[in-house]
């Protein structure tokens, strides 16, 4: 894929010589990055309702099945042998904020796994906000009774920690990918496009600014990448694991959760990618309007 640098044309107006244009805008191009990003959520809710859905359809023998095959699957990838270990976690303490449970579970990940709504692994050490380690690295955890189908792939990603150098990279750079696609948005939002002072060409530096800005959208899809090979290498992994071990309709069901869990950080892929797009067009377009304007009050001035 080849990525090019482009010039705005939405409603461009020449800027007259000595004539300053005000920066505005980057208030609204963030909300309205924000806000697109927030028009995701309902796509990822739907998704973890679709995996809890497929949780609460197991019986209690499928469900202790599931467990006791994940156990012995620690033992024989040699994952034990590495101090891999999962941790049922069945409460996250009480709700002291007054959000409903509903929000508090988006904004609280580890209140989530302990009503069933995610699951993770761990390749650091999990602290309170008092610095107390709550779980240690190389840690699964999950609640085994309300989504014990996901077990296999939080196993797939502790797979790819503990067993390939090139999984466990690709691991490393999740948390950087995300802050990169993210800031995107916020550069977006608070820059403008730049332009080339009378009768100079832009410099390297303004080339890259403006390559940055009209490729965000690309930019923060490629930095998301590493991230959904990651976590589809983990899923991969886990839908062999179950084909192997488990009977036809129980593999089954542990790979329809598996992917309404990609659903999931695949909108969360796509919206930073259109929350990025979306912070450009917004501060682009009201800076075409500022011109826009310094322009007709030019004008004014000339006729008096």
């Amino acid at each position: 894929m080849e990525i090019k640098s482009t010039e705005t044309t939405v409603n461009k107006v020449e800027q007259p010589k000595g004539i300053k244009v005000k920066e505005k805008g980057s208030i609204r191009a963030l909300a309205a990055s924000q806000a697109v990003t927030l028009a995701t959520l309902p796509a990822g809710i739907g998704a973890v309702a679709g995996m809890q859905k497929v949780a609460k359809s197991l019986s209690p023998e499928q469900i202790k099945v599931l467990n006791e095959t994940a156990d012995r699957l620690i033992k024989e990838t040699k994952l034990a042998d590495k101090g891999v270990k999962i941790h049922n976690v069945v409460s996250a303490g009480l709700n002291f904020t007054t959000l409903p449970d509903s929000v508090y579970d988006v904004i609280n990940q580890y209140s989530a796994i302990a009503n069933g709504k995610n699951a993770a692994f761990l390749n650091n050490d999990m602290k309170d906000i008092f610095g107390n380690v709550l779980h240690e690295k190389n840690s699964i955890i999950i609640n085994r009774e309300k989504l014990p189908t996901a077990v296999f792939h939080e196993i797939g990603h502790a797979f790819n920690y503990n067993s390939s150098k090139f999984w466990k990279a690709m691991q490393g750079v999740r948390t950087p990918a995300m802050v990169i696609a993210a800031g995107l948005a916020l550069f977006g939002a608070v820059t403008k496009k730049a332009e080339a002072e009378d009768g100079k060409e832009l410099t390297a530096g303004q080339k890259a600014k403006n390559f940055v800005r009209d490729n965000a959208g690309i930019l923060a899809s490629l930095s998301m990448l590493p991230v959904i090979a990651e976590e589809s290498m983990a899923s991969i992994r886990a839908a062999k694991w179950a084909s192997k071990n488990l009977t036809k309709d129980l593999a089954k069901k542990v790979n329809r959760s598996n992917i309404f869990g990609a659903i999931s950080y695949t909108v969360a892929a796509v919206g930073l990618a259109l929350a990025a797009q979306t912070a450009v067009k917004v501060k682009d377009n009201i800076m075409a309007k500022q011109k826009e304007k310094a322009l007709k009050e030019a004008e004014q001035k000339n006729t008096k």
